[in-house]
């Protein structure tokens, strides 16, 4: 029995140590402990039920970062969503408002930072087949980054518009 109480002190002890550096979701702290060739299912299991007894497992300060960490590199909510589902997360709708407002920007900020971004190095064509050229790159980068379509185009029509034409 003392060497089980030891086995499970260990992985503890290297939870703590985990979780004193960053926050993790139940599962993303499963899978990391599991990854360690000496530690068992059933005593992970145990030193995951510990942890969550004692409040340590904090699952909504790891959401909130991790809704903060694809917001701050651009993504749209939806793609975010689908990212915290391959990590068995779920998400409240209020949770992206909130920190939408913390971050002080919205969807139409970000894509329109995401254009400068693309665009910061690049010089603008003049004549209209190199511009469309550009523009649809930069739009594939935008739908790489979740964000719809529609709206898309239009802040890139919006950035565009400012953008004359030479013949």
């Amino acid at each position: 029995m003392a060497a089980l109480f030891f086995m499970n002190q260990r992985i503890y002890n290297y939870s703590i140590h985990l979780l004193a550096r960053q926050d993790y979701s139940e599962f993303k702290l499963r899978r990391k402990l599991r990854s360690k060739k000496d530690n068992l299912p059933h005593e992970v299991e145990e030193v995951l039920e510990a942890l969550k007894g004692k409040g340590l497992l904090r699952e909504e300060a790891y959401r909130r970062l991790f809704i903060r960490k694809w917001m701050m590199k651009g993504e749209a909510e939806d793609k975010i969503r689908k990212r915290g589902a391959q990590e068995k997360l779920t998400f409240e709708a209020e949770e992206f408002k909130n920190i939408e407002i913390e971050l002080g920007f919205s969807d139409d900020d970000s894509l329109e930072k995401l254009i400068h971004k693309k665009l910061r190095s690049k010089e603008i064509p003049q004549d209209f087949a190199s511009k469309n050229k550009l523009r649809d790159k930069v739009l594939r980068f935008l739908i790489s980054k979740g964000h719809s379509f529609e709206d898309c185009k239009k802040a890139l029509n919006q950035h565009f518009k400012n953008i004359p034409l030479e013949d």
